[in-house]
């Protein structure tokens, strides 16, 4: 009862979450809709374990090649939710290249599966949660190909991790390079919340994969406490996803890509990067931009006549910092200024006299430039 109650928790958290974030999805928010299909892969991944551990395996065996199928798509579903997340540009031509093992194996899984007699698969079955030997070929076969696609799900792992927590960061350092207030487009736990989610499934799967799941079938501590963690791991990826914002621009635009094949020397050759500097200076001290709570280089690039990859360079190799902290830097001398003139004015409206997009970042980005908070600079 209680194995049954721990494994139904997560197999309803996947599926209330994947309601829940397909009927939010819209436009604006395209990364509920693809994280949305992350979890609808996982309720099938989790209604699996449910039925296989439970026996229920007259049911499992039309089953079992959905079952198959969400275990090789698992990661390529959770990379492409990574990229809606920012409103990255992602080729789909590409990424189906990601789901083909699944489609593949699935397919195969079906066809033998579906005509294998029940004799067959119960073999097969009791040989993969209870490590009874296998007597005939087709169970050996089933019994081949789910270990080969846990197999290859482990190549997954390894490799999958590797592209999310690079994309991950290299997505934050963008951000950075973008937009002057973080706040609107990334939550502060998003980072740490995805990568934690990644890693932490990542170790059951190497688990179960080396060790087979007879050591879960058979313990029941280590089946209530994977459970566990599995569903507060959902829970938490469902609100991050449901709060994350994706930018409203699309960052990697064909403007952004024609641009980035640009090399540096061209840069150089053809524009002055000093006269840059300069017009991006002039335009700060006399236009005051960074007023604006929602100013992005794009923006800022328009209003100086040029692009964002010449006044990226310039900010990052002229001036040493990113887009985030330059305008931030404008936005603190302000708040400086206004905190040592108005002493009376409450904190929140200098924060939106400064240009800050809430009050939590500019006391949050004050005390990391100025080492005190606003009120105690202020005293």
């Amino acid at each position: 009862m209680i194995k049954l109650i721990a494994l139904l928790s997560t197999v309803f958290i996947n599926l209330f979450a994947g309601i829940i974030l397909l009927g939010t999805s819209d436009k604006q928010f395209k990364n509920r809709f693809f994280l949305s299909l992350f979890f609808f892969d996982s309720f099938i991944l989790f209604t699996g374990h449910f039925l296989s551990f439970n026996e229920v395996w007259h049911t499992f065996k039309y089953f079992d090649f959905l079952f198959i199928t969400s275990i090789v798509a698992f990661y390529p579903f959770y990379y492409l939710y990574l990229y809606s997340a920012f409103n990255m540009n992602f080729i789909k031509a590409k990424f189906i290249v990601h789901f083909i093992p699944a489609i593949v194996i699935g397919l195969v899984m079906l066809i033998i599966s579906y005509t294998a007699s029940w004799n067959e698969y119960y073999e097969y079955m009791q040989n993969n949660l209870n490590g009874t030997p296998l007597k005939n070929t087709t169970s050996k076969i089933l019994s081949y190909l789910y270990k080969g696609s846990r197999a290859f799900h482990l190549i997954q792992i390894v490799i999958y991790n590797f592209l999310a927590i690079r994309f991950i960061l290299k997505a934050r350092k963008q951000m950075n390079n973008l937009f002057s207030n973080l706040d609107k487009y990334q939550l502060k736990y998003f980072y740490i919340a995805n990568i934690s989610f990644i890693i932490c499934m990542s170790v059951p799967g190497v688990f179960v994969t080396i060790l087979g799941r007879k050591p879960i079938n058979t313990d029941i501590i280590s089946y209530l406490v994977l459970c566990s963690l599995f569903t507060l791991l959902y829970i938490i990826l469902a609100i991050v996803g449901l709060k994350q914002i994706p930018a409203k621009i699309n960052i990697s635009s064909k403007e952004d890509k024609t641009e980035n094949k640009i090399s540096l020397s061209n840069i150089e050759a053809d524009f002055d990067l000093n006269e840059i500097h300069q017009n991006l200076m002039n335009y700060f001290d006399k236009k005051k931009p960074w007023l604006q709570p929602d100013l992005n280089i794009w923006d800022v690039s328009k209003n100086i006549g040029s692009n964002r990859t010449y006044v990226s360079k310039v900010i990052n190799e002229e001036i040493g910092c990113n887009f985030n902290q330059f305008v931030n830097g404008y936005r603190i001398e302000e708040a400086k200024k206004l905190l040592t003139k108005t002493p009376l004015i409450p904190i929140s409206e200098i924060s939106e006299l400064s240009g800050f997009g809430s009050v939590n970042s500019f006391i949050r980005i004050f005390k990391a430039s100025e080492l005190c908070t606003p009120n105690q600079y202020r005293m």
